[in-house]
């Protein structure tokens, strides 16, 4: 099956024997300088530097002190922790996310230490030298991520693009940490007996593989380019993907299409005013392109947090930073939206179907009996989230029990499976950010539906659903 991640070269080097050391050794330091004494240090060399006792204790003084503390001990533990913090600042509640930003901490989705400019112009010079008679570029960064920096450039026709550039010192540091996440892998298989420590081994190495990739700027280059060619037939009306540079892009350089508008981390944040008409359409729309991504295309942004969306001025919301992308084969898209449609419903029965049938497809003969008996402790959610709305679980938590049933069951779970579990938890955390009233089961539906291809029994249910539907319509 194709994974989220294409294979990595083979010429990949192994981690070294002490790479697991060194990073909980890495760990243990950050932790200590910047975890522990970083904050009463830094108030410390104000209080000695600041006349006014009263100005450093101020609310907002101790917020910045906060935020730029915890941004330099994610810039020193590296670029995966970093992700980690997004993907976290990501499913927060709108009050949680509110406090998180009164904190400082959405400074992780682009305010991270930049790289001076001259060393920026020497990466330019080297990949894509042109640029000094073709683009004007600004020395001042757009915004800085953990593992890039992105720069404000404008051509010769006025046009205006993006310039990103993979930070070296960044760089190594995912290397670190990979080759240590690869190690523990390589030292937790021998152990690795059950069903359920077995995938997990395999997601950290998926995971891995993903990272590795992701330092790539021409992979980045060759996936916009593909997510623009299967989106040609889908007419999305609300996401747009960057138009690509490819006179200035190389391994280590992309340029792309600049989107100049408001980005959804402040809108999800409050920092920007937007009202409640604009909310709802903003993530139903971009909740159900979003799942056309995953579902229709089996092409998909991995990482679409709110930093990297932006509200253009002409309404559209611009998707950029593709360096985490996952891909599925047609038929696991097929069986995982008929799961998921059927755990969005709470519909048990469909979701035996469904297992059944996966099972069917990769040789494997399960009995319903079987799936039915695996199944106990989502028939257990299930029964619950029935009898109180307000018990009723996570889409997370009900699909990863589907999950390790299967496993359990023997069943082949497609490779890539972190990837859009990962994507679709963000993606729900994204669109509730911006409207908590947001309905996935009503958005998500049609497109399940449509990648799931219905059964013929599945049609004739629905088809003697439809009177009483109608009747429930026209009464309210």
């Amino acid at each position: 099956m194709t994974a989220a991640a294409s294979t990595v070269s083979a010429s990949a080097s192994s981690p070294s024997s002490l790479a697991l050391a060194r990073e909980a050794g890495r760990l243990s330091l950050a932790w200590w300088r910047f975890g522990v004494f970083g904050l009463p240090l830094s108030l410390i060399r104000q209080l000695i530097s600041e006349p006014s006792f009263d100005r450093v204790l101020s609310e907002e003084r101790l917020c910045d002190t906060f935020g730029d503390n915890a941004l330099r001990l994610f810039n020193e533990l590296g670029p995966i922790y970093g992700k980690a913090g997004q993907m976290i600042l990501s499913r927060l509640s709108p009050p949680l996310h509110e406090v998180a930003d009164s904190l400082r901490l959405t400074r992780l989705y682009k305010d991270w230490p930049p790289m001076p400019f001259s060393e920026v112009a020497l990466i330019l010079d080297r990949e894509i030298p042109l640029w000094r008679t073709e683009l004007k570029v600004d020395s001042q960064p757009l915004g800085v991520a953990s593992l890039a920096q992105v720069h404000g450039a404008t051509d010769s026709d006025g046009r205006q693009w993006v310039i990103k550039v993979v930070k070296p010192a960044a760089k190594k540091r995912l290397m670190e940490s990979v080759a240590a996440m690869e190690q523990a892998a390589d030292l937790l298989t021998p152990m690795a007996v059950t069903a359920v420590s077995r995938r997990l081994i395999k997601e950290l190495r998926e995971l891995t593989q993903g990272f590795r990739l992701e330092i790539s700027l021409g992979r980045e280059r060759a996936t916009i380019l593909k997510v623009q060619e299967k989106l040609r037939s889908k007419r999305q009306k609300l996401l747009v993907i960057p138009a690509v540079n490819e006179r200035f892009c190389s391994e280590d350089v992309l340029t792309v299409e600049r989107f100049i508008g408001t980005s959804l981390a402040d809108i999800v944040a409050g920092r920007v005013e937007v009202g409640a008409a604009m909310r709802q359409k903003l993530a139903k729309t971009m909740l159900s392109e979003l799942l056309v991504q995953v579902f229709e295309l089996g092409l998909f942004h991995a990482d679409p947090h709110a930093g990297n969306l932006i509200l253009t001025e002409t309404g559209e919301v611009g998707l950029f930073d593709w360096g985490l992308s996952g891909e599925l084969l047609d038929s696991d898209r097929r069986y995982i939206a008929a799961i998921l449609k059927a755990v969005i419903s709470l519909d048990l029965e469909r979701l035996v179907d469904a297992l059944v049938a996966m099972g069917e497809e990769s040789g494997r003969r399960v009995s319903r009996e079987a799936v039915h008996s695996e199944l106990k402790a989502v028939t257990q959610m299930i029964k619950k989230g029935r009898e109180d709305p307000s018990k009723k679980p996570s889409l997370q938590a009900l699909f990863e029990a589907c999950l390790k049933s299967a496993e359990r069951l023997n069943i082949p779970v497609p490779d890539g499976l972190l990837m859009m579990a990962k994507s679709l938890v963000t993606i729900e955390g994204l669109a509730r950010g911006i409207d908590p009233s947001v309905s996935l089961s009503r958005v998500a539906t049609p497109v399940l539906l449509r990648a799931a291809r219905p059964s013929l029994r599945e049609l004739v249910a629905l088809g003697m659903k439809l009177p009483g539907l109608a009747r429930q319509m026209m009464s309210t």
